[in-house]
């Protein structure tokens, strides 16, 4: 399981720019559009970065089996 990954050297030997990619990538812009406005409304963008920060740690946290609060993470936030 600890195959090394090897970067393919560019340009790749096949096309990327599929239908499927096309369309996956016009609603991933506008999805992401979405997304800025909204966050323009927040007062301090930062919060919203943060908590999403917080949720992808408490996330890993739980994929490696190690369970911790909320709690626990803002208070390792906060002696950084």
């Amino acid at each position: 399981m600890n195959k090394q990954y090897k970067i393919p050297a560019l340009p790749l030997p096949y096309d990327l720019e599929t239908k499927e990619v096309l369309k996956q990538l016009t609603r991933s812009h506008r999805k992401l559009a979405e997304l800025k406005g909204v966050s323009l409304t927040i007062l301090n963008e930062r919060i919203l970065i943060r908590t999403l920060t917080l949720q992808e740690a408490k996330d890993s946290f739980e994929v490696k089996n190690i369970v911790t609060t909320q709690d626990e993470l803002d208070y390792e936030e906060e002696e950084k």
